[in-house]
Order: structure tokens, then C-alpha cells, then sequence
């Protein structure tokens, strides 16, 4: 049993082979693979940068879409604070109330007459 060799993998005899390629090529063929890998790898970089959940294009969409949905909430609130100042002085204020009446229903009070001018 001890004699028993491990199998060989099928690939060893390229690995091998390839080790020996390599070792034994020109620097020239080591330095142009070694460009060529920093290239790969700099494209890759470059794409990742711009593509995807955390690329530039999506960080800046989000930015323009978060300041848009400020600009909206300002807005409402603003609507808010005016619509409850008006049910304040809906409450309270008889002479808004007369106001309103006579300028959006045109009410009258006995004895006016009401003139409506076209321009």
C-alpha cells in the first residue's frame, strides 16, 4: 500500500507544459501578457466604475432624484402650513368667512346688488 502513486491529474501535463512555456519565453512575450492583464483588469475597473448599483451615472440619477423629491416636499409643506392656517380662520375669522363667501359665491347681503363685469 505504500507504494501507491496518486493519479495524475489530466491537466498536469498543460500546466507543466505551460510553466515551461512560460519560463522559458523572451521578456518581451512576460511584459506584453503582463500589459495585457493590466489592461483587462483596467477595463474592468473602468466599467465597474460607471455600470452598476454603485456607479457614477446611478450615484448621480439618485442625487437629481432625491433632490427633486425635496423640492416636491418643501412644496407640500408649504400647501400644508396654507391649508391649515385657512381652517384656522375658517374657525375663527367671520370677516374671511364673509370674504370668501362674497368673492368666490357671490353672496350679497340684503339690499346690495351684485355687478359682474366681463372684461
Amino acid at each position: 500500500m505504500r507504494g501507491r502513486r496518486k493519479k495524475a491529474s489530466f491537466l498536469q501535463p498543460i500546466k507543466l507544459n505551460l510553466k515551461a512555456r512560460l519560463s522559458n519565453t523572451d521578456t518581451r512575450v512576460r511584459r506584453k501578457i503582463l500589459r495585457m492583464l493590466i489592461a483587462v483588469v483596467g477595463v474592468f475597473m473602468i466599467y465597474s466604475s460607471f455600470a452598476g448599483p454603485y456607479g457614477f451615472v446611478r450615484i448621480i440619477k439618485l442625487h437629481l432624484q432625491m433632490h427633486r423629491l425635496t423640492e416636491c416636499n418643501h412644496r407640500l409643506l408649504v400647501d400644508l402650513v396654507d391649508t391649515e392656517l385657512t381652517v384656522k380662520r375658517l374657525q375663527a375669522d367671520y370677516r374671511y368667512i364673509e370674504h370668501i363667501a362674497r368673492t368666490r359665491h357671490y353672496f350679497a347681503r340684503p339690499g346690495e346688488v351684485i355687478y359682474r363685469i366681463k372684461e
